[in-house]
């Protein structure tokens, strides 16, 4: 399993830096991945998907497995981690974690055991 991630503010950066394992970072969308994959995003806005995000999924659904998405609950308490219900309505895909900016050992964990 591959694993796939957009940070814009660092936060999931810093995360998938931790895990030590080889990653594609979308950065505009148009990258494209062979196999199955996990999702690591940010939640944008007022919890939704982010655009590049949106726009890889689309180009690279059939491997589109899991997702587990950041979010900041002081910022955004009411839409925390909002694009993952999103990314479970649209896509169907299993929501693994939500969680709060870079994660910690747990999130870790999770995102480990699948990949």
């Amino acid at each position: 399993m591959k694993l796939v991630y957009a940070s814009r503010t660092g936060n999931v950066q810093k995360l998938v830096d931790r895990l030590g394992v080889e990653a594609v970072k979308i950065a505009k969308g148009d990258e494209k991945v062979d196999g199955d994959y996990i999702l690591i995003t940010y939640t944008d806005g007022v919890g939704i998907i982010p655009k590049a995000v949106d726009n890889f999924i689309a180009a690279n659904r059939e491997g589109f497995k899991a997702a587990a998405v950041s979010g900041n609950s002081e910022r955004h308490p009411d839409t925390f981690c909002g694009a993952a219900e999103k990314l479970e309505e649209k896509y169907g895909v299993k929501i693994i974690t939500k969680f709060e900016k870079d994660g910690n050992e747990a999130v870790e964990q999770v995102i480990k055991e699948l990949l």
